[in-house]
């Protein structure tokens, strides 16, 4: 098994900056469904339920997109985290201290993005992953950080399937079984009156109500899917950190055979594996836990982790062709920010109120001409500057010094 590989202390890897403008893409892409409706809805799963070319957008959407790019970019986030450390320790440096300043801006961050633009934030739930990774896997050989990615992706569905069968082992009218029902059934009906009043608080709230929902959103969001995601995401940063530290993606020119393998086997297993989760977990009840919600997950979850690395491979080996994606890269946190606060502006009743009025469809080509103007702006930037204004900003915040 390949032990860590050195890394060279002061490069840009150009094909890390593409990955990063290519999952920037995708995560707008998914996004763009819940800037228009209630984030609590997410419990409930994306809305398939349309004909016509809203209908294909929404499938493909869900097929080809929804949680295959925030793995890429949660792989990426663990690289950084291997690149810091290493280049740290190469140059003398200390890490923990200086990451730990890093985790605190970025859980800033957050913060603000959840209380004042939308409460689909993921940098507070990463620098909150990220601490555990720091504080339990910083000195863990590389050769078993992807048996651990393996086992973090495999823990919630385990417990799940476990409940699953313990619940379906017990006759229906047994009297835990019918209360264990009775208590789901009651968080469901809850949580669609949740939902509905949510988005008549964005489609017709003031700011300061909205900041309010956003709060309580985030706050559900976080206890009812936490379980899941602390360890998905957790998986994806030690998977991240395999890929760098075994020189995979550190130098992928000499891994040419392994990436075109992923990328065939990735495809070919992921595409079916997505259409075969895609009905399963739509027929479901995602709050009655079931061996068809069981196996629509597991299915699902094959499917994000065989489709991201397929397109991690792909871009790897054509990031030359896709260089044009690079500075948006370099920018990727300052544009995350700014696709939440443009397109909340654009929807939210106290910004010019379009809720609603956007068909999927539609949502995908506004998606494509919104990131070209995204990476357009890239270039111009990164000619006059060497940051982007958030990636300053959180330089500034991490080494305690204006960056030069």
């Amino acid at each position: 098994m390949m032990e860590r590989q050195p890394i060279r202390p002061a490069i840009r890897l150009l094909h890390l900056d593409v990955l990063r403008g290519f999952a920037l893409f995708g995560i707008l892409l998914v996004n763009f469904e819940w800037f228009t409706r209630s984030t609590q809805a997410m419990l409930l799963g994306s809305a398939t339920d349309m004909g016509g070319l809203d209908g294909l957008a929404a499938r493909s959407i869900v097929w080809l997109a929804e949680s295959k790019f925030f793995p890429l970019f949660s792989m990426l986030f663990g690289m950084g985290f291997a690149l810091m450390m290493d280049r740290a320790q190469a140059a003398g440096r200390p890490f923990v201290g200086t990451y730990v300043r890093r985790l605190l801006a970025l859980a800033v961050f957050g913060l603000c993005h959840i209380a004042f633009v939308w409460s689909g934030d993921i940098l507070f739930m990463y620098a909150l992953i990220a601490f555990l990774m720091l504080l339990f896997f910083r000195k863990t050989p590389t050769r078993r950080l992807y048996k651990w990615a393996i086992a973090c992706w495999l823990f919630p569905l385990i417990v799940t399937a476990g409940f699953a069968a313990m619940s379906s082992l017990l006759p229906e009218d047994h009297e835990v079984r019918l209360e264990t029902v009775e208590a789901m059934q009651a968080g469901y009906e809850a949580l669609l009156v949740r939902i509905e009043y949510g988005e008549r608080i964005h489609q017709h709230g003031s700011f300061p109500e909205n900041v309010g929902q956003r709060i309580r959103d985030f706050a559900v969001l976080s206890r009812e899917l936490s379980f899941f995601w602390i360890p998905m995401v957790l998986g994806y940063f030690l998977f991240g950190r395999w890929l760098l530290e075994s020189g995979i993606m550190m130098n992928p020119e000499q891994h040419a055979a392994r990436l075109r393998r992923w990328q065939v086997w990735g495809l070919a297993i992921g595409l079916p594996t997505a259409l075969v989760a895609d009905p399963l977990l739509r027929e479901a009840h995602h709050m009655l836990p079931d061996g068809r919600l069981v196996l629509g997950l597991m299915l699902y979850l094959g499917a994000s982790i065989a489709l991201s690395l397929a397109y991690l491979a792909i871009v790897t080996r054509h990031a030359e062709r896709l260089r044009f994606l690079a500075p948006a890269g370099r920018m990727a946190l300052t544009h995350y920010l700014l696709q939440s606060l443009f397109w909340i502006t654009i929807f939210y009743g106290y910004g010019f109120g379009a809720w609603g009025r956007i068909p999927r469809a539609m949502q995908v080509l506004l998606t494509l001409i919104f990131f070209a103007a995204q990476v357009g702006l890239s270039h111009v930037w990164m000619k006059r500057h060497r940051y982007g204004p958030m990636e300053w900003v959180w330089r500034a915040m991490t080494h305690l010094r204006w960056p030069v």
